[in-house]
């Protein structure tokens, strides 16, 4: 699709703008993070149009520049500073096509996000001696300026995209595309709902080209306008067959075209911000309007009041997540969500990383899940059936937001199956380090930290899965023991639990003083 097509006077686009442009400097939102590293001490206040959103971003990150030295940002004026930095790096490293100083840029772009997702996938760009050829292939694609078609980001020149890839995209660029992750997504998708709610009927049709897409936050925020209980049409979710990769892509430039719409419309949007070098400052203020998206979408509810103004939702009670009442022992009742989305799906995790490495030690080409698939077949035995059968479940520790497999080269998943230390080291992206994200990946990791927790509390198996349905990480009984069938695989693998599943001294460097804590005091 084209801009001009998009953005076609009339169209849902072009409607939207227009209301974007006169809402958002009155919207009122009420802004409630929890406590993290992100956020220390969390964040509590009301404000009064997106303008002010800005004045509130806080995202705690630091990053290694290219000199060795260690670069921190929090608000949104030291964050731009590091995604100027970050920019120049990596456009410098890839104009002189080196593969190596590229690599390590864009490491860096991941470490101020606070993802490690596409890592294996970098490292293997950078391997092949194809990642400079990747970025400066496609950006072109991603730019603003000009009659872009994103038709053009296809399945087969769009190789890999997620909320890493999204970020090293959108910094590599120089007009204001921008970083289009779980919480843009869900923010737009929420004032698009609102945006319907009121200029157009409920059942009105909605034009395929304006169903924002998002994805699972890690904890109980709410990033899908379907799960609030208010009757709103519900976000296509990353990961899924409604939003391919190719699609998400197509996505960021999209949001792009908006946000640039609405800022030639209402001209005093971010007015007074300024490039940092010569650029046009229309991208400066693309950025700040796409970092105000961030802070709204972290939870939805701050802006339930805008379709219900009784909407309870909307206030954050103190620790009330989003979640169903579930019943514990004893027939008391919590309401969970705390620790929402920690459930993974079962799988014998020793049982197929050796058989993925079976498969890759003795396969040539792309690795990928029909690629095992048809492996497994072809090498008959009771387990390999066993996984064939199983294989959509089974898969599940190998697939990009886990241990990410099919990109990793054959000797770090020979680590990752030898498991230990060094073999956690690999599978969480070279740190020995447990970060968690702000959406729902390594959740195996996340389950051994959780069943080293209610291990070393608790002796008996009623207590632990209470403790984890009290917390919210699971929502009954049996859910918290599939958690812990897992956490026991992972944790004794890679070290972290020992032979009764508790904690090892491993555990706790990996984990920190602190992660039991949080998890459920």
């Amino acid at each position: 699709m084209m801009k001009t097509e998009f953005l076609r006077p009339g169209g849902a686009a072009d409607r939207f703008c227009d209301w974007l442009a006169t809402r958002l400097p009155e919207l009122d939102i009420h802004l409630k993070f929890a406590t993290s590293k992100a956020v220390p001490g969390g964040l509590d206040v009301k404000v009064r149009g997106i303008e002010e959103v800005l004045q509130r971003y806080y995202w705690n990150a630091k990053f290694t520049n290219r000199h060795g030295k260690t670069i921190v940002s929090h608000d949104w004026e030291s964050t731009r500073q590091s995604l100027h930095e970050l920019g120049n790096w990596l456009r410098a490293s890839v104009d002189a096509g080196d593969e190596t100083a590229a690599a390590t840029a864009a490491f860096a772009i991941l470490e101020w996000g606070g993802v490690s997702s596409a890592r294996p996938f970098i490292e293997r760009k950078r391997d092949e001696g194809r990642l400079c050829a990747y970025l400066s292939g496609l950006a072109p694609l991603f730019s603003l300026d000009g009659e872009v078609d994103t038709d053009q980001l296809t399945a087969e020149n769009v190789e890999r995209f997620d909320s890493g890839m999204t970020k090293i995209h959108a910094i590599f660029d120089t007009t204001g595309s921008p970083i289009y992750d779980s919480r843009v997504g869900a923010a737009l998708a929420m004032l698009f709902a609102i945006f319907r709610h009121e200029t157009e009927s409920p059942q009105q049709h909605v034009e395929n080209g304006l169903l924002f897409p998002s994805g699972e936050a890690r904890g109980d925020q709410v990033r899908n306008p379907g799960e609030l209980g208010l009757g709103l049409l519900a976000a296509p979710q990353f990961y899924t067959g409604a939003t391919p990769k190719h699609v998400w892509a197509r996505w960021q430039v999209q949001t792009g075209w908006i946000i640039q719409s609405v800022l030639q419309r209402n001209p005093q949007l971010f007015a007074s911000l300024e490039s940092l070098d010569d650029r046009d400052p229309l991208a400066a203020r693309c950025h700040a309007f796409e970092a105000s998206l961030f802070m709204i979408g972290y939870d939805l509810r701050c802006l339930a009041r805008e379709i219900d103004p009784d909407a309870g939702a909307a206030v954050h009670a103190t620790a009330a997540p989003a979640g169903p009442i579930e019943p514990v022992a004893g027939g008391a009742a919590v309401r969970t969500g705390r620790m929402r989305n920690s459930v993974p799906i079962v799988h014998p995790f020793k049982t197929v990383i050796v058989q993925y490495l079976g498969y890759r030690e003795s396969e040539q080409g792309d690795a990928s899940d029909d690629a095992f698939r048809q492996w497994l077949t072809n090498h008959p035995n009771k387990e390999n059936a066993a996984t064939a059968e199983n294989f959509t479940s089974y898969r599940y520790p190998l697939e990009e937001r886990e241990f990410d497999c099919h990109d990793r080269s054959l000797e770090h998943v020979r680590l990752i199956a030898a498991g230990g230390e060094e073999g956690l080291r690999v599978a969480n992206g070279g740190d020995l380090e447990f970060v968690p994200s702000d959406e729902r990946e390594k959740v195996c990791l996340l389950c051994a930290g959780l069943t080293g927790c209610v291990y070393r509390r608790f002796e008996d198996g009623a207590s632990r899965a209470q403790q984890l349905i009290a917390s919210g990480a699971a929502g009954s009984r049996a859910a918290a023991n599939n958690l812990l069938s897992v956490g026991r695989a992972i944790g004794t693998h890679f070290g972290l639990l020992d032979g009764k599943f508790k904690p090892t001294q491993l555990f706790n460097r990996f984990f920190g003083d602190d992660f039991c804590a949080g998890c459920f005091d």
